[in-house]
């Protein structure tokens, strides 16, 4: 057996002590040495200490090994010598761990190294702050969008707006921001959107900020070329006969065949029909009156007062408030919803005049269905928003006229003044939501508002 070997080293170390320690014991009870038994006390404590101290140089030794692994340093090779079959077991295991730990740290380094390139080539500025406020990240776009090398902390973005640092600190997950800021002599509009998330025990913020300010001025620009459109159409209808009645009016009235012109005497008939031209006049003249007023009401709402209010509620006394236009037209209608019923945060007036008015469409929509139905139904969708939705089983609308349903003036009824959806619009957008419409041609229509939980 080799001396290296570690058992053996340790068996006959443990066989000297035994040795001496029964000498010293023969030695006190069989004779009057005093030398020997001196000697082989002596002994003992020395072979003891020494076999201390050769197993507490494995440990050291096993200890730095073990160091090694915790510093991530398995290029150097496993510093215990040749000390039999289990140590060498030992030197495998590592030798395998280690190779591991490399292909490990190689591929974390690799996805590191993939996701700041990814991080880099965005188009959209990130910024990833601490729990402290303290920059972790901020990606090329970053720097770019707000002119800076390098962001320390929340407190460096009110170099860039003095608003910015509180928005950061108090945006809470989820939670988007527009923000127009000035820099130089650009004007940007900034939309900020916040994430939070937990690594290793810490809490993170990532902030993007995307610059929407040529997507709001195209947008702007084509809402303003619809509405041109729309108040063109609408004034050209009320002016053109208004000018052609009164331009009918003089002819009758005066003969400007002399000189001066004079003003005829009117036949009974020709009176009659001077009545019935002044009478379009007015009716005409009335009816821009009231566009315009609808304008004025369209152009002027009121902020909205924000409080916790129950989604499945706010249908139940819309349904409420709607029933005697409901049991006119024989209308079946069901609300929907679970036992739990989300809560939202809005101007809970505003709204329920919002679902009012749906209802109201929704019933002049089915004025020739046979069996008529709305569904009123509130839920929450897979991002914890709450939806409030009005449906019914009308002809729907045609595909044609979807984009152009919330088109303030745009209107496919006879009597309708193109307002009621574009208001509706307006009022959901103040209460931080959102409204969209569904429909197919023969099969119905629903209008979904979109909001964020009021625990959210």
């Amino acid at each position: 057996m080799s001396f290296n070997n570690f058992r053996a080293n340790v068996l006959v170390r443990v066989l000297i002590l035994i040795v001496l320690c029964l000498t010293l014991i023969w030695g006190w009870l069989n004779t009057d040495w005093l030398a020997t038994p001196a000697l082989c006390l002596a002994l003992i404590a020395a072979s003891a200490v020494e076999l201390i101290y050769y197993v507490e140089r494995t440990t050291r030794e096993f200890t730095s090994f073990l160091s090694f692994v915790a510093h991530h340093d398995y290029s150097t090779p496993i510093p215990l010598p040749e000390k039999g079959p289990i140590f060498r077991e030992l030197q495998s295991a590592y030798r395998l761990l280690s190779e591991e730990f490399r292909r490990l740290n190689l591929q974390k380094a690799a996805n590191l190294q993939y996701l700041e390139t990814v991080v880099e080539h965005v188009s959209v500025a990130l910024c990833c702050l601490d729990a402290r406020g303290y920059v972790r990240m901020m990606n090329q776009p970053a720097r770019q969008l707000f002119g800076l090398p390098f962001m320390n902390s929340w407190h460096t973005f009110g170099r860039v707006d003095s608003r910015l640092p509180e928005i950061l600190q108090k945006m809470a997950d989820g939670e988007r921001t527009l923000l127009a800021v000035t820099r130089e002599d650009d004007n940007l509009q900034l939309l900020l959107y916040a994430t939070t998330f937990e690594l290793l025990g810490e809490r993170y913020k990532l902030v993007s900020f995307q610059n929407i300010r040529e997507e709001l001025d195209r947008q702007e620009t084509e809402s303003w070329q619809k509405l041109i459109r729309v108040l063109t159409h609408e004034i050209m209808n009320s002016v053109t006969p208004i000018i052609s009645l009164s331009g009918l009016v003089r002819e009758t009235m005066i003969d400007e065949t002399t000189a001066p012109p004079t003003v005829r005497t009117l036949q009974p008939s020709q009176q009659n029909d001077m009545l019935r031209s002044v009478t379009a006049i007015h009716s005409r003249s009335r009816g821009l009156m009231d566009f315009v007023r609808a304008y004025r009401s369209f152009a002027k709402l009121p902020e909205p007062v924000l409080a916790d209010a129950d989604a499945l509620g706010l249908l139940e006394r819309a349904r409420l408030l709607m029933s005697g236009d409901i049991d006119k037209h024989g209308i079946d209608v069901e609300v929907q919803g679970s036992g739990d019923s989300p809560a939202i945060r809005v101007d809970a007036g505003q709204i329920e005049q919002v679902l009012i008015n749906l209802i109201r469409n929704a019933i002049e929509a089915l004025e020739s269905v046979p069996a008529p139905n709305i569904i009123l139904r509130a839920s929450r969708n897979a991002h914890n928003e709450v939806l409030l939705q009005v449906i019914d089983n009308g002809p729907g609308i045609r595909a044609e006229h979807l984009e152009s349903v919330f088109v303030p003036f745009f209107t496919t009824k006879r009597n309708g003044t193109g307002v009621g959806l574009s208001v509706s619009r307006q009022i959901v957008q103040l209460n931080r939501g959102w409204i969209s419409v569904r429909s197919v041609a023969g099969e119905g229509c629903a209008f979904t508002l979109k909001f964020p939980g009021a625990t959210d």
